[in-house]
């Protein structure tokens, strides 16, 4: 849950995101940080 007052900066936020996802997909560049905590894309989910 996000405040209403915050609630445009957060989804400009995430559609950034998910474009630069989308880019880097497209690319084949996909960047992983060690601070997420999210699968490696190069591995499958058990």
């Amino acid at each position: 849950m996000i405040n209403p007052d915050a609630s445009v900066f957060a989804r400009m936020l995430v559609a950034s995101i998910e474009q630069r996802i989308m880019l880097e997909k497209a690319l084949g560049k996909v960047k992983v940080d060690p601070g997420w905590d999210l699968p490696d894309p190069g591995e499958e989910s058990a």
